[in-house]
């Protein structure tokens, strides 16, 4: 119901109107990355539930750097300098939080 909702109050600010997909091609696309959304969040909470949620965590904060990544490299977009700065602070939070647990693993349980 929020996404109708989020989704119309966007199209009245921006004065954007819905278009449907034109060809097959595009509906199969939308279709595809509807089926592997799903399927990354089904798969997403299997691993949360087996694995330990630090590191899972860690995996998963992880997309933001990849999803980085991509642009610059396979789309051959400009990053600024507040991405970099985005990425660089994840990566060394994963990082900071990695040896954490490697080298002081009974701090969490004092909490």
């Amino acid at each position: 119901m929020w996404v109708i909702v989020g989704g119309a109050v966007v199209n009245v600010v921006t004065g954007d109107s819905y278009s449907r997909p034109g060809c097959f091609d595009e509906r199969v696309i939308l279709l595809a990355c509807g089926i592997g959304a799903c399927a990354a969040l089904v798969m997403l909470n299997i691993g949360l539930s087996i694995e330990k949620s630090a590191s899972a965590t860690i995996m998963r904060n992880m997309d933001i750097v990849l999803a980085f990544v991509v642009q610059v490299f396979l789309f051959k977009e400009r990053a600024d300098w507040l991405c970099m700065l985005g990425a660089c602070l994840i990566v060394t939070s994963a990082i900071s939080v990695t040896l954490e647990n490697a080298f002081c693993p009974s701090f969490f349980w004092q909490i």
